[in-house]
C-alpha cells in the first residue's frame, strides 16, 4: 500500500487487529480498551495532525490523571502509579533501596534515546 510520501508500506501486526496496544477486546458483551496507559510522544501526534491543517485539540482534550495507571500482579495485588514525579519516586524507593534514583536514571536514558531517535541528537551529559 502506498504511504503519504509515495513509498510502499507494509503494516505488520502480531494481534488479530492492527493497532498494537491501541486495540479493543470484546468478551461476553463487554468491551475493554486495551490501549496504552500513557500519552507518549505528543509532538508526533501534533506533527501528524498539522499535516492536515488540524491540531490535536480539534479532536480531544488531555487531562492528567493520578494515579496514571494501576499495575496488576495478580488478584488483589496491584500498585497505583502516581502522576507527580515526587510521588512516583516515593513509590519506587518503597519498592527497592535507591529506587527513585534508578527511575530518574531510566527516564534520563529514555529522554536521550528519544531525542537521538527523533533526530535531535545531543551527546549525553554525565
Amino acid at each position: 500500500m502506498p504511504g503519504s510520501a509515495g513509498h510502499e508500506v507494509a503494516v505488520l501486526e502480531k494481534n488479530t487487529q492492527a493497532g498494537g496496544r491501541a486495540r479493543v477486546w470484546e468478551e461476553a458483551g463487554f468491551r475493554f480498551d486495551m490501549g496504552p496507559a500513557w500519552y507518549w510522544m505528543p509532538d508526533v501526534f501534533d506533527r501528524f495532525f498539522a499535516r492536515f491543517g488540524k491540531t490535536t485539540g480539534d479532536y480531544y482534550r488531555l487531562r492528567r490523571l493520578s494515579p496514571s495507571c494501576r499495575v496488576y500482579f495478580g488478584p488483589g495485588d496491584y500498585l497505583d502509579m502516581p502522576a507527580e514525579m515526587e510521588d512516583l519516586e516515593r513509590v519506587f524507593d518503597g519498592l527497592s533501596p535507591g529506587g527513585a534514583q534508578k527511575v530518574r536514571e531510566f527516564l534520563a536514558q529514555a529522554e536521550y534515546k528519544y531525542r537521538a531517535g527523533m533526530g535531535e541528537y545531543r551527546p549525553a551529559s554525565r
